[in-house]
């Protein structure tokens, strides 16, 4: 059994709020109340929204490099590995991932402060060089993460992102393209 922190339940809270109510609903008196604490618990934590919002982003890429990792562990094969667990990682065949639930401060970042997703940037700039260096051309891996990231996107935004065989038929030819099977 993990024992879940006051930290991990703050954030849980905040995410909770910003994908129930939206972002603009997000105020560190909503969060308190949502995770059951006094706000001078939450402000020892967070003394400010932008604090919170910003862990809620580095607990999204956090837990989305674990995945990724736990991904390429369990792959044999090292050519297009780093790109084929970025597409397991960022959508399954089921529909929305685990990790789409932390995404919630992503959008509360958006919505707050641009500058909140600098954290993300960065790491999209280290993600796109990596993937540049997996063994396969670099525009496939730029294609096949992209069209990745776009599903991920549908998915968080439910903008009609396709499902069921479509969706598989999908994933499976955008693992085939970056094992190098084009």
């Amino acid at each position: 059994m993990t024992r879940t922190t006051k930290y991990d339940r703050l954030l849980d809270a905040a995410q909770t709020i910003v994908r129930q109510d939206g972002s603009s609903k997000l105020t560190l008196d909503a969060v308190a109340a949502e995770a059951g604490v006094s706000k001078g618990g939450l402000l020892y934590h967070f003394p400010t929204k932008e604090a919170l919002i910003s862990a809620m982003v580095e607990r999204m890429l956090a837990s989305f490099e674990a995945a990724q990792e736990r991904s390429m562990a369990a792959d044999s094969i090292e050519r297009g590995r780093w790109t084929r667990a970025w597409v397991r990682t960022s959508v399954s065949a089921k529909g929305p991932s685990d990790h789409d639930a932390t995404a919630a401060g992503l959008l509360a970042a958006i919505a707050t402060n641009p500058a909140l997703v600098d954290p993300m940037r960065d790491r999209y700039a280290q993600w796109r060089a990596r993937a540049t260096t997996d063994g396969i051309p670099a525009e496939v891996a730029a294609i096949v993460t992209l069209a990745a990231d776009g599903m991920w996107m549908a998915d968080l935004l439910g903008l009609s992102a396709p499902e069921g065989d479509e969706r598989r038929r999908i994933i499976e030819r955008l693992l085939e393209m970056a094992s190098g099977d084009q």
